[in-house]
């Protein structure tokens, strides 16, 4: 592997300039959480947030680590119900699924679907499986003018310790291009660029990074070096999982949360989604360095998410074991 072909050195001084070409806003997501209050404070310094203006899609593992309740905390202070408002906008992560979490937060979706012009995003946790791609795809063509679909998956498709249909979207070992995981077929690269799809997710397994001073995703990781933990697998998938708790550059461990401005990589998907396109168009990748919480006070209020019922559809099984929609 060579890694200077992968290698993009891209510098993040052009918020002002996507600010003013934008308006009415932006729209970032951020990866894994974990508690940690103090650098997704930072991030959002990065990026100067607008809460009146910017949206913001979280995707998930907000327990586990840190400082959960102050995060929490924080994030209710911009939390919106409605997608197409402005504020913070949740779903679940295999952390607020299982592993005993202090907020499961049962209420919010699993995923949510952005249409523009130039892409169609999946915001998932950890990625997607063919059956609820297919599904997902069927139903917005039902209302071809909607922008913003978001589903909750029922606990039986993705249940820990079986081979639940679906549960590579909320817990995944291999990443999109793996093809298959536990049988299940993952989107293939005609099947996104068919439906013009674009997946965003996070969850990056501390096994990957273990005893390892190279990071390897596959065969088709693309690496960002100015954002430490950035890449995506032939553009057709990002991992903006940067909060991965040990991942070793040049003998150092890094810990951080990295965001992804959709306007900015609509943008560059309109001269395609490649390399060379990537290579010469603006950054669209916003990384603030990890910073210790330092665990003081906090109102502690959270009731904007756990009273939230934002609109969602249930994806579920019916008798026969096929995914069906609710």
């Amino acid at each position: 592997m060579d890694l200077n072909e992968k290698i993009f050195v891209s510098e993040e001084d052009n918020i002002k300039e996507l600010r003013e070409k934008n308006k009415d806003g932006l729209t970032f997501v951020v990866g894994d959480t974990h508690g940690e209050q103090k650098t997704l404070e930072a991030l959002m310094e990065k990026i100067k947030f607008d809460p009146m203006r910017d949206k913001v899609f979280l995707l998930g593992d907000y327990n586990e680590g840190g400082d959960v309740a102050a995060l929490l905390s924080f994030i209710s202070k911009y939390y919106s119900a409605d997608y197409e408002k402005a504020g913070f906008h949740l779903i679940r992560g295999n952390h607020e699924r299982e592993l005993g979490p202090l907020y499961p937060l049962e209420n919010l979706p699993d995923i949510i679907v952005l249409k523009r012009d130039a892409l169609t995003f999946f915001l998932v946790h950890a990625g997607m499986v063919f059956e609820a791609f297919r599904l997902i795809n069927d139903d917005m063509e039902k209302t071809p003018n909607k922008k913003v679909f978001a589903y909750k998956l029922d606990d039986l498709c993705t249940e820990r310790g079986t081979r639940a249909p679906l549960r590579q979207i909320t817990w995944s070992s291999r990443g999109l291009y793996s093809r298959t995981s536990d049988n299940r077929v993952w989107p293939s690269e005609d099947d996104l660029r068919a439906k013009n799809a674009c997946i965003i997710h996070a969850h990056s397994p501390y096994c990957f990074f273990k005893n390892k001073d190279v990071f390897t995703y596959g065969e088709k990781s693309l690496f960002f070096s100015k954002q430490h933990m950035f890449f995506c697998e032939e553009l057709r998938s990002f991992n903006i999982d940067s909060n991965i708790k040990g991942r070793y550059i040049n003998g150092e461990t890094y810990r951080g949360l990295s965001c992804i401005c959709l306007e900015a990589l609509c943008e560059t998907a309109k001269e395609g989604l490649t390399r060379e396109a990537v290579r010469a168009g603006k950054n669209f990748v916003f990384s603030a360095e990890y910073i210790p919480n330092d665990y003081e006070k906090h109102d502690g209020n959270i009731t904007a998410l756990l009273s939230a019922s934002p609109a969602m559809n249930l994806i579920t099984m019916d008798y026969n074991g096929e995914i069906i929609l609710k």
